[in-house]
């Protein structure tokens, strides 16, 4: 049976209707690849050796984040009655090992493989990011979530992006969502 042209008409804008909705769910996972990418890099950055800071009297009484963890990790081994790990005595004592390190980069690597991907496999369907930051503000293509004060761009362009726009085949996918830039006014 072939169909008329009116209902091959329908069955295309219905196949369109879900590609758009598919690109819009793999865009809510392209932005919680791209927080995990930058979770990824603060905790490498947090693994790198850092030059070691002078402690005043108040830094003292307060153990970092990880000095704590690793303290609580010993608490619990020695409850328990196991001895620490060299890795888990040496993250108890702020300094990291080979071996974390070594996961940070490669978890850090393996989102970031991901991300581009997925950003290529997008790139080929014709989903393609909208450039916002810099530019002026574009009602059709962008939306403000706020204006912030700066005299060092022109008012109303785009000097951050909160969730990035893109576009289908030159049609708006997902609307930019921005802060926008006012001139400051100085009233006496």
């Amino acid at each position: 049976m072939t169909l008329s042209p009116r209902e091959l008409a329908a069955q295309k804008i219905q196949l369109q209707k879900e590609q758009e909705r598919l690109f819009k769910d793999l865009l809510g996972v392209l932005d919680a690849l791209d927080h995990a990418c930058d979770h990824w890099q603060n905790a490498e950055q947090a693994y790198q050796p850092q030059p070691i800071p002078i402690r005043t009297s108040a830094s003292l009484s307060k153990p970092s984040m990880r000095q704590r963890f690793g303290q609580w990790c010993t608490h619990l081994q020695t409850y328990f009655g196991k001895q620490p790990h060299d890795s888990q005595t040496a993250f108890a004592q702020g300094s990291p090992t080979d071996s974390m390190v070594e996961v940070v980069g490669s978890a850090r690597d393996g989102v970031e493989m991901i991300r581009r991907s997925l950003l290529e496999v997008l790139h080929q369907r014709q989903v393609v990011p909208l450039e916002a930051l810099g530019k002026p503000f574009d009602p059709e293509r962008m939306y403000a979530l706020g204006r912030q004060e700066s005299d060092s761009v022109a008012a109303n362009t785009i000097v951050r992006e909160v969730v990035r726009g893109y576009l289908w085949q030159d049609r708006i996918l997902r609307e930019a969502q921005v802060i926008v830039s006012t001139q400051s006014t100085d009233d006496p």
